[in-house]
């Protein structure tokens, strides 16, 4: 474990000592709430970088490894499924369509568990579900096992994905918050790459008639296994303390505080101060056992708190941001390359099987450069302009489709939109946890990836009735729906909810 039970009396009475000292050295006031922010956030500035912060980002950027391996494995493996099981065109379109229904579920079901139960906790639990589903799916003799066995794994991935950046969001001081966040989302471009990767080296080996095993099996059996990893890292990581304030376990918090500062020189004074505030407001915080009827209710009414007063323009601005983005990228991914693919049968061009991964692999890869500038620059240049740059070159770079349309086209132009579009997605990981307070910030990251799986599905169908027709329509459709979003990203709200 990274923290652990470090008190003793020789250290209070130290600790104690440091207290009486630190009033005239640190120019502080210990006698509200509301400051406990600015010393936490000083605390963790002071702590830096260190190897216990590395355990954090690396356990939740393969957890994120993890969630994209899942989602794309589906797609690589389909057809190879769909030929064990006999299945009908419209069966098939059934795999991709229950993971993402659990995904939906999963995302607003987590999401408040992890404001009400614990960050570390739910993601123990989803990520689990995640990794034993897929696995049990590998193992299914029948069509509907498996498909039980996919929406639950969805479940897993739709409430990992949003408590993820949440955690290390309360990990992270403002002047590197952008930086972490940008690490970890990177880490869903390796997924992809990863998942490309195994299925070329699995999924063309020889079939054996008439076995149960087959190579699509090994694949998602593989494919299960990061997710499963990343459960036995968070076992070793501690709560998140913000969380464990806010819901008034103040020993515990402090602890995992300790434990998490120890042995870094110079944060003994905002240690002490913070510690005496989290024992001063702890009075205030609603620390009560509740009945499961309160329980219910406060878990039920979760998402009403989104759309009440304090957070209502939060919410309705990211909404009028996120959603477009989403309906837009997901929309032009899919329809570009089948289209193009369209033409080229038209045409009698036929591409090789394994030409699927290597189009994965580039378009995937396109996005390293733009992700490292995120990591290393978002958080001087602003996460709010970044975002908004962003968004204005990814509508300019669909405009180049009129001028370089062809089927030699394809991975060139989708590596050049994946890669001006890598910082909003990273901007929006950043910025979704910092605008909503501890006690809605999962419920708040789980509503808007809810939103977005219905989004990206509504996208799909309305893109895939231009594949036919000419390419004008998509393309004036995704341009306009990204300057929209990036128009609107100028009225995010400033400042944020620190912790």
């Amino acid at each position: 474990m990274i923290d652990g039970p470090h008190s003793s009396e020789v250290e209070d009475k130290e600790e104690e000592e440091s207290m009486r000292g630190s009033k005239d050295t640190v120019p502080l006031l210990i006698n509200s709430a509301s400051e406990i922010p600015e010393v936490y956030d000083a605390l963790l500035s002071k702590i830096g970088f260190t190897c216990r912060l590395a355990l954090i980002v690396i356990t939740s950027g393969l957890g994120l490894l993890s969630d994209a391996l899942e989602i794309m494995s589906i797609g690589f493996a389909k057809a190879y499924i769909a030929k064990e099981f006999q299945l009908t065109r419209q069966e098939e379109s059934t795999l991709s369509g229950v993971l993402f229904a659990g995904m939906l579920i999963g995302g607003l079901f987590w999401g408040r568990c992890a404001d009400m139960f614990g960050r570390r906790s739910v993601l123990i639990i989803s990520l689990s579900m995640n990794g034993l589903s897929a696995a049990v799916s590998s193992l299914s003799p029948t069509f509907w096992l498996f498909l039980v066995a996919r929406f639950f794994s969805g479940i897993g991935v739709g409430g990992s994905l949003p408590i993820i950046f949440s955690y290390v969001s309360e990990w992270s001081s403002r002047k590197v918050k952008g930086g972490l966040i940008s690490t970890v989302a990177t880490c869903w471009m390796a997924g992809t790459i990863v998942a490309a990767g195994l299925a070329w080296a699995i999924l063309p080996l020889p079939e054996t008639p008439g076995q149960f095993w087959q190579p699509w099996r090994t694949y998602l059996l593989v494919a299960s296994l990061p997710s499963l990893i990343a459960v036995f890292l968070y076992i070793l990581l501690p709560e998140s303390p913000v969380f464990l304030i806010d819901v008034g376990r103040k020993d515990e918090a402090v602890t995992v505080i300790r434990g998490y500062a120890e042995g870094v020189p110079n944060t003994q004074d905002e240690f002490c101060v913070l510690k005496r505030l989290i024992e001063d407001t702890s009075n205030n915080t609603n620390n009560q056992r509740q009945t499961i009827g309160d329980m219910v209710i406060e878990f039920l009414t979760g998402n009403v708190k989104l759309f009440r007063r304090r957070l209502l323009k939060t919410t309705l601005v990211l909404m009028a941001v996120i959603l477009p983005v989403h309906f837009g990228y997901y929309g032009f991914m899919l329809w570009f390359p089948e289209y193009l693919d369209h033409q080229s049968t038209k045409e009698g061009t036929i591409r090789p099987p394994e030409w699927i991964y290597i189009e994965s692999f580039y378009v995937s890869l396109a996005s390293l450069p733009t992700n490292i500038f995120t990591i290393l620059l978002s958080d001087k240049i602003g996460h709010s302009r970044l975002l908004s740059a962003s968004l204005v070159l990814s509508a300019g770079s669909v405009f180049l489709l009129w001028k370089l349309d062809g089927p030699d086209w394809t991975v060139v132009l989708s590596c050049l939109f994946n890669a001006v579009t890598a910082p909003v997605f990273c901007m929006v990981d950043t910025i979704v946890p910092a605008l909503y307070p501890a006690d809605s910030r999962g419920t708040a990251f789980g509503f808007h990836t809810a939103l977005i799986r219905i989004v990206s599905m509504i996208a799909t169908w309305v893109f895939s009735l231009f594949i036919d027709s000419s390419p004008t329509i998509p393309i004036l459709m995704t341009a306009i729906i990204l300057l929209t979003s990036a128009f609107i990203s100028l009225k995010v709200p400033s400042g944020s909810f620190v912790h």
